[in-house]
């Protein structure tokens, strides 16, 4: 796994949010049961989005949560980055601490490259480039990316398949 599964959550927690009409609130119970994330963890992922400025939340009468930017100012670079904080570009994928120069290790020069094409791609990837995607070959826009919530007959058949 490239990122820690709770980026992976935020990302799909912000894309839901970037799904919605601009100034509507949204439940996190609503977001936890589309996303299919428990709402005491989503709370908190949820938590660190508002943080870093990316989400904004309404306490009361009406509450919920909303995108604190438009979806094309925020990329999922911003959301990583929110969720994990700042990646060290000098970071070894086998875990020897650094890779430098001087302390290369048997991926590094196979790495970067790719390391370098992922950091672009985060950076230049914005919710609102996920949600205009169009499949151009099948010609046809691309099917809703979150589904509704599974009911938990659903969840559980699901479950049952998987351990089988």
């Amino acid at each position: 796994m490239i990122f820690q599964h709770a980026s992976e959550l935020a990302i799909r927690a912000a894309l839901y949010l970037a799904q919605q009409a601009p100034g509507k609130l949204t439940p996190v119970h609503e977001i936890a049961a589309h996303t299919e994330v428990s709402q005491a963890y989503l709370a908190k992922i949820l938590g660190q989005l508002t943080s870093s400025r990316l989400v904004r939340s309404f306490r009361g009468p009406g509450k919920g949560v909303e995108l604190a930017k438009a979806p094309n100012a925020i990329s999922l670079a911003d959301v990583i980055g929110a969720i994990e904080g700042p990646r060290k570009k000098d970071a070894c994928i086998l875990g020897r601490g650094s890779c430098e120069e001087r302390n290369l290790c048997p991926l590094h020069v196979r790495w970067i490259p790719l390391r370098k094409a992922i950091e672009d791609f985060l950076q230049d990837t914005t919710l609102a480039d996920l949600l205009s995607r169009t499949d151009t070959q099948q010609g046809y826009a691309a099917l809703p990316l979150l589904s509704a919530p599974k009911t938990l007959t659903e969840r559980h058949r699901s479950q049952e398949r998987k351990r089988l």
